[in-house]
């Protein structure tokens, strides 16, 4: 496989590390092979133009951001801005004096676009930023799941992608006039492309570099596509018993391949594995065709895999698709995503700590000179086996066992990070469980205490009262900010709180229980 740029993505809307662990950050970085990361700053960049954060002592000074720049700098990795300029502006839309740039009775997340006023409020921002990044080539600008502003563009008369593209012919002017080249990620190019817009498309091949976005892809080929809008084959409507795997959830809304206008289908036949099945990815072979320079982007860890340990299985299942397309199409990059959250306002994800064993898998295969666990034999299976767990296995206690029997000779905070993780994992697991039973037994009546043996409710609380100290007292030297507090209300508190009313309800129960056994009388109320 050929060298190409591997690049790290660092969202600093969730848990923050302390700004002594940077300089680490950037060599571990280096020594596994990446060359640069992809810094989502939100509201933690110094802006002066605006207010972005409720909590000013959490963002970041002039100073702090240049010694942050230089550590990467003697870590030799380059640093790529990403300052979203259309969706994902949550971080400045709840700022009430923000909020008249935002789409008109859309979500408080995509700028007004169709607004020369919020056009250039949004300029002068990423004119900022660029400032900050003298040395950088490229900039971020986001530009995706832009959703409201399609819908206010449509209602203002106006096609999407037409808006769209002038906007984008604004930032790039921008752009280049700070003598860096922009990127963007390609699904809202994805959605909109029609017969009438690829030509115009064409003319931003040599000013964009486009970053294709999938992180669910694996290898099997995709029964639903983002191209031209979302699609799958009417085929699922009339046979959907066909297929090992049929097809996923189809919605009112839903388009077809068979109604692809012709120039569509002819960008996408060569990729058409069958009448109802596309190969993965394919969109990025397409863009590629069309004269882009093109970086994947493939998820190392995504919303859904939660506040604790990521599915490590489908992590790497994505990422190894993704690195079959870079080679087979010869794509120019790849950048690993890690999203803190799905939006600003809502809670964490997981730690950062938790997404290593996927940044060092990745660049073992790229010639990354050190393993991230150097004499732990077996981590990409230890990792496959925690990501199944998560998904179906219940073999937590014997994968601790493991775990607490090695011990790396490099990184070990971060190995213990996994090994405390991994038994919050195992808590949690039987707190769900738990709550399943509990809505199975908790009849109007019929429990009491003889028959209530299992779950240990109780002995759950414990457990989780026990190890939350543990967990703080390890994070908070190296995390810090109002994010890890918020973190450790989702993955204990809530919990906790699940565990109270799970044993209200049992003791309800069983109270009425004996109130029959007695002959108390009782209304309909009671319960």
């Amino acid at each position: 496989m050929k060298k190409l740029p591997l690049v790290a993505h660092l969202d600093l809307k969730g848990i923050q590390y302390r700004p002594e662990f940077y300089g680490e950050y950037f060599q571990n970085l280096r020594d596994l092979g990446y060359q640069a990361v992809l810094v989502e700053y939100e509201d933690v960049f110094p802006f002066r133009a605006a207010r972005m954060s409720a909590r000013p002592e959490e963002v970041w000074t002039g100073e702090f951001l240049r010694s942050f720049l230089e550590l990467a700098a003697q870590a030799e990795i380059e640093v790529i801005p990403l300052q979203q300029c259309l969706g994902h502006l949550e971080y400045a839309f709840r700022q009430s004096e923000n909020r008249r740039y935002s789409v008109p009775r859309g979500e408080l997340r995509d700028l007004d676009a169709v607004s020369s006023e919020a056009r250039q409020w949004m300029q002068g921002l990423l004119a900022e930023v660029m400032d900050a990044h003298p040395a950088a080539r490229f900039v971020h600008l986001g530009m995706d799941e832009a959703g409201s502003f399609a819908a206010h563009a449509r209602a203002s008369g106006r096609e999407p992608l037409d808006v769209f593209l002038e906007y984008l012919e604004e930032l790039c002017a921008l752009c280049e006039r700070h003598g860096k080249k922009p990127l963007i990620w390609a699904d809202m190019l994805e959605d909109h492309i029609a017969p009438e817009n690829i030509e115009r498309l064409r003319t931003f091949r040599d000013r964009v570099v486009l970053v294709p976005w999938n992180y669910a892809a694996g290898i099997k080929p995709e029964s639903i596509v983002r191209f031209s809008g979302f699609r799958c084959s009417r085929h699922w409507l009339e046979r959907p018993q066909d297929g090992p795997d049929g097809v996923g959830p189809i919605w009112d809304d839903l388009l077809f391949f068979e109604d692809w206008a012709p120039e569509i289908k002819a960008l996408a036949a060569d990729f058409q594995i069958s009448p109802w099945l596309m190969a993965p990815l394919f969109q990025a072979a397409i863009w590629k065709r069309l004269g882009f320079t093109v970086w994947g982007g493939a998820g190392g860890s995504i919303t859904q895999d939660r506040s604790i340990l990521p599915y490590y299985h489908w992590r790497a299942a994505n990422i190894r698709i993704w690195k079959q397309t870079v080679e087979t199409h010869h794509l120019d990059g790849l950048i690993i995503t890690q999203w803190a959250r799905s939006n600003s306002c809502t809670v964490p994800n997981i730690l950062p700590d938790a997404v290593w064993p996927v940044l060092a898998g990745v660049a073992d295969a790229e010639g990354g000179v050190c393993a991230f666990f150097p004499g732990v034999e077996r981590v990409d299976d230890l990792m496959f086996q925690i990501g199944k767990c998560r998904e179906d296995w219940s073999l937590e206690g014997t994968l601790i066992r493991e775990m607490d029997e090695r011990t790396p000779s490099a990184h070990a905070y971060e190995w213990t990070t996994l090994r405390l993780l991994l038994r919050v994992l195992q808590i949690s697991k039987r707190i769900a469980a738990a709550e399943e039973l509990t809505g199975c037994y908790a009849g109007i009546g019929r429990l009491n205490e003889t028959a209530w043996k299992t779950p240990p409710l109780r002995e759950l609380r414990k457990q989780l009262l026990e190890i939350r100290p543990e967990v703080r007292k390890h994070l908070e030297t190296r995390y810090h900010g109002q994010a890890l507090e918020e973190w450790f209300y989702k993955v204990f508190s809530v919990p906790l709180e699940t565990l109270d009313r799970l044993e209200a309800t049992v003791a309800k129960s069983i109270a009425t229980f004996n109130k029959r056994q007695t002959g108390t009388f009782f209304h309909h109320d009671d319960f």
